[in-house]
């Protein structure tokens, strides 16, 4: 199984799924209630990077799932 984090905000929990094959990519998913997002995927770690950034989210932030 490929590995994922979770966090929580006040409306949403969201989840990142890594797949590793061919290329690393990850897939970030919102679920809110039995409500699931369609993925947003992002290919690499610096588009993870850039994402994790631009939503203020940090490394702490995040929990195994």
């Amino acid at each position: 199984m490929d590995p994922s984090a979770v966090w929580r905000d006040r409306q949403h929990k969201w989840r990142i799924e890594a797949y590793r094959a061919p290329d690393l990519r990850f897939a970030v998913f919102a679920t809110n209630g039995t409500t699931e997002s369609a993925p947003l995927w992002l290919f690499g770690m610096s588009a993870l990077a850039r994402w994790l950034m631009s939503h203020k989210i940090s490394l702490d932030d995040l929990e195994v799932d």
